[in-house]
């Protein structure tokens, strides 16, 4: 790492870990969630208003917090163009917090439709991505910014190794009597609340005043009509849709089939996500980085796309659970790349002091794809339990194509 480099890092360094703890948080829901469901907790899901296969049931509420920060994400971005990314921040902390203990005494309480009412209102504050990615933009060059970018999901993926090992102990009664599924919720609530001093004390303001964009509050919250105005954007911003629409997908749809394959319990699929979250750590850490040295940001998002797609199919290849360790490994190797390449096609191609709006719409989309594959995955699971690693697989290749084509089908290295 550079000089520069290096003291971008630091700079930003209380925000990666800032996105560390709140993903801690995020990963449990996934873990817990997905065997509470689908195993069928008839008080739980009594609770809802609605009655459906349990399959379709765990997609919506898994599509609540994202359906949030869809609407969220731009306002947030917008608003740290013109107010800073601390305040900003600061703000979507402490909602976030108060909201995670809503959630830990929604589920003591049994209550599933009060912790779909309570995870809608924390999407909706949520600004940590679009507030990384901003501050990223902020203080790095155009060299570094992919390694940058790819430091958040780093920071994302290492959560995704901790939280579900973390959660599978601490909802398991038989190492403490009184841990039940609602303790990760109640620790995560704790230790948001020693984050948002943290944030206060060490995060320094990377937009400052002098750069920071005028705006209205009507244009805050119309933001995301522009991914439609026509130009280069335009079209990075419908490859970006369909890359995470397919990795959200996989995220959905893999832990609801090793459940329903397998017969695994919270512990057993806690370890199987968390040991997904290595390569991504993996290539974060190593992968990006390299390739960025020597390819465009582009070129990078093309290959490593169309190999996610067909690594996906790797995963229902019948085989032993042993096997999964291989077949888990290779697409989060090749969507750690994939990730910091799209948000970083995002980044060039905005202005400078358009930078949030352009990422918080770009998160955005990330987020109402989560929403859409969340229910997807639902819905094809239902009728095939295999099925949405099929359409995982085309999504991404589409993708590939797509952005392959945009530009004649040439591909040029950095």
């Amino acid at each position: 790492m550079d000089n520069q480099a290096e003291s971008s890092f630091f700079r930003i360094l209380p925000l990666y870990i800032v996105i560390f703890i709140g993903f801690v948080g995020y990963s449990l829901t996934i873990t817990i969630l997905t065997p509470l469901i689908l195993e069928g907790s008839d008080t739980l899901l009594g609770s809802l208003p609605f009655t459906a296969d349990p399959t379709i049931i765990l997609g919506v509420v898994l599509a609540i917090y994202p359906v949030g920060q869809f609407f969220g994400a731009p306002v947030m971005g917008a608003l740290s163009d013109r107010f800073g990314r601390k305040p900003v921040l600061l703000i979507s902390l402490i909602i976030t917090t108060i909201c995670f203990g809503g959630l830990g005494y929604a589920i003591q309480a049994q209550n599933l439709s009060m912790f779909i009412v309570v995870s809608l209102i924390m999407g909706l504050a949520e600004a940590n991505i679009a507030t990384a990615q901003s501050a990223v933009a902020d203080v790095t060059t155009e060299e570094n910014r992919t390694r940058m970018f790819a430091y958040i999901n780093l920071s994302a993926s290492g959560a995704f190794v901790i939280g579900p090992l973390i959660g599978g102990v601490l909802a398991d009664p038989d190492l403490v009597p009184w841990f039940n599924n609602s303790t990760p919720y109640w620790a995560v609530f704790i230790l948001l609340i020693l984050t948002v001093f943290f944030t206060l004390i060490a995060f320094k303001e990377t937009r400052p005043k002098e750069k920071r964009t005028p705006l209205s509050y009507g244009e805050a919250f119309t933001n995301m009509l522009t991914i439609f105005n026509p130009g280069r954007l335009r079209v990075i911003y419908l490859v970006n849709f369909l890359i995470y629409l397919a990795i959200f997908g996989f995220f959905r749809a893999f832990p609801m089939y090793l459940v329903e394959h397998f017969d695994m319990d919270v512990t057993e699929l806690a370890k199987y996500i968390a040991w997904n979250a290595v390569p991504v750590v993996i290539g974060s850490l190593l992968l990006t980085g390299y390739l960025a040295k020597m390819h465009s940001a582009r070129a990078i998002a093309i290959y490593s796309t169309f190999l996610f797609g067909l690594f996906c199919l790797f995963v229902i290849i019948p085989q032993s659970e042993f096997m999964l360790y291989t077949s888990l490994f290779l697409p989060g190797l090749a969507l750690a790349v994939a990730l910091p390449a799209s948000a970083t096609m995002i980044s060039l191609a905005a202005r400078e002091d358009t930078q949030g709006r352009a990422l918080g719409n770009n998160l955005s989309l990330e987020v109402g794809a989560e929403v859409l594959s969340g229910l997807a995955a639902g819905f094809l699971a239902a009728y095939l339990l295999e099925l949405p690693m099929f359409a995982i697989c085309g999504v991404a290749v589409l993708a590939s194509g797509i952005l392959f084509f945009s530009d004649g089908g040439k591909i040029k290295s950095s």
